[in-house]
């Protein structure tokens, strides 16, 4: 409990007790938000242009295909069948392939694949603003921070080891785990009951407009993350506030322990 000083009956102030503000609950999208993703379209075009040398000089141009395809193909709609974003990846990979004159079959794309992704693990980086100093403040400001993302398990678990960022997050939620993909509210209902959070005090941030149509569903408090203001195909829901460097979150965060409202 806090307290602030009202008048008594003679007019002396005296302490009254008033509730302590609770603090807010924050949820993190992982690929482009938190951890830089872009780079493994490097990894990926090396390991093409390696494996398939009559590819070489087309294998960064494949490798966005990729990228571009997997975010594009994991299955979004509830009522699909659920796959592993491994499966999904090395699908897209094998059919790249084959279109390109090579006759992968999804075995050997998935090969490929998990040794690209080992490799760019050991080099993982942070997005631009994110610092593992900001994620410490991030936590002192906040009642429980959790992850959310689309991923295999174990692959998450394993990079945010060797980033060393497990610390940072209180909880995390895979689509693996949920079966389902961002942004099915599933998902983000999941993320909440394992913090025991309230959508009410809650805040999900990411990079990406169409995931946090699925927080703002369930009742949660949507920033978006833009980094590259213009650049940006669509809009994130109504309502959403809006930063362009991980830091401006902080306000927010601040603005919450004082008032009890998520505002800039």
């Amino acid at each position: 409990m806090s307290s602030r000083c009202v008048a008594g009956p003679q007019g002396i102030p005296v302490a009254r007790p008033t509730a302590q503000l609770s603090k807010p609950y924050i949820f993190f999208d992982l690929g482009e938000t938190i951890v830089n993703l872009r780079d493994t379209i490097g990894v990926i075009a090396s390991f093409i242009g390696t494996s398939y040398p009559s590819l070489a000089r087309r294998a960064t141009d494949l490798a966005k295909s990729w990228f571009v395809g997997l975010a594009s193909s994991v299955p979004r709609d509830p009522d699909a069948k659920f796959e592993s974003q491994y499966d999904v990846g090395r699908r897209v990979l094998a059919r790249v392939l084959r279109e390109s004159g090579e006759s992968a079959d999804d075995a050997e794309a998935g090969r490929l694949l998990r040794a690209a992704w080992d490799r760019w693990q050991e080099g993982a980086r942070l997005c631009e603003g994110v610092t593992k100093e900001w994620l410490h403040e991030v936590g002192l400001l906040s009642a429980g921070v959790g992850a959310v993302t689309d991923g295999d398990e174990a692959d998450v678990r394993r990079l945010l080891a060797k980033m060393s960022l497990s610390r940072y997050f209180d909880s995390v939620t895979t689509s693996e785990a949920v079966k389902a993909y961002k942004p099915n509210p599933v998902v983000y209902r999941v993320a909440l009951a394992s913090l025991g959070a309230d959508p009410r005090n809650s805040a999900f941030v990411s990079d990406s407009p169409l995931d946090l149509v699925g927080a703002r569903e369930v009742g949660m408090t949507t920033v978006w993350l833009h980094h590259a203001p213009g650049e940006s195909a669509g809009g994130p829901p109504p309502g959403t506030l809006r930063v362009t460097k991980p830091r401006e979150l902080n306000r927010i965060l601040v603005h919450f322990n004082e008032s009890g409202r998520f505002e800039m």
